[in-house]
């Protein structure tokens, strides 16, 4: 039976590429040493089949991909491919669902086991999925003091600091880690689009975590210049930014 009231945390991510935009929701699963993700947007079902994508990795391991399928009236799981994950090359269902695979009883006790029952469950699912938009809510809303005061003053800065963040969160690459946690990051960016510092305000209490929301702020300079209408005295902005690293307990009782 699936623990259906154990949420630790959240990693929210998605991964726009040319291929198919992914959104990649860390799982965490007592009886393996492997770091699980599952692609939310990969679930589809149709009368006979559940089809899904996950992604795991151990330390020294590389990442890898592995699009399951699982037989609903048989009850079995097959893995049509597991091969290295490259976010470039990603595949939509569509692509890859109606291939063959092996199906076969799943041991008890596997992980996959674990990710199954998670997915198979409409009741879980539709709970996530209900969460996890009521925290992308909250997270975008952090700044929206900030937003306001900007706004208030200076009209033409609203959607330039709705836009800075919507290119740091699409530069925001998700970690390999355990842990789920809150980081808070402040930045500021000249009138030129210049960062002019950057810094953790609220640790996750994870260093790979901290890491990579700095990495999104940083990887995304050169910022715009401020609107040629901005105020002239406006020479730099203060922008606190919130990154939510989810993880989602799918744990048997």
């Amino acid at each position: 039976m699936i623990k259906k009231t154990i949420i630790l945390g959240i990693a929210i991510l998605s991964l726009n590429s040319a291929a198919y935009a992914a959104d990649w929701i860390r799982l965490n699963i007592t009886n393996t040493e492997k770091y699980i993700y599952l692609d939310h947007d990969s679930i589809s079902k149709n009368e006979n089949n559940l089809y899904y994508v996950v992604r795991f990795k151990n330390n020294s391991d590389k990442e890898k991909i592995a699009y399951l399928k699982y037989g609903i009236n048989e009850d079995k799981i097959g893995i049509i491919k597991v091969k290295e994950y490259n976010p470039e090359k990603y595949e939509s269902p569509k692509v890859w669902q109606e291939s063959y695979a092996f199906m076969k009883k799943v041991n008890e006790d596997s992980f996959f086991n674990n990710i199954n029952n998670f997915v198979k469950d409409d009741e879980m699912v539709q709970k996530l999925v209900t969460t996890r938009q009521l925290r992308k809510q909250n997270t975008r809303s952090n700044n929206s003091e900030l937003i306001k005061k900007y706004g208030e003053k200076y009209p033409e800065m609203k959607d330039y600091i709705t836009s800075v963040e919507s290119k740091i969160r699409e530069n925001w690459k998700l970690p390999v880690t355990n842990s789920g946690g809150v980081a808070k990051v402040q930045f500021k960016i000249s009138r030129e689009g210049k960062l002019i510092s950057c810094e953790i305000k609220q640790s996750s209490g994870n260093k790979n975590n901290d890491d990579s929301a700095i990495a999104a702020v940083k990887n995304t300079e050169p910022f715009d210049a401020f609107p040629q209408n901005a105020d002239k005295n406006l020479k730099e902005i203060n922008i606190l930014m919130t990154f939510d690293y989810y993880v989602m307990d799918v744990n048997k009782k």
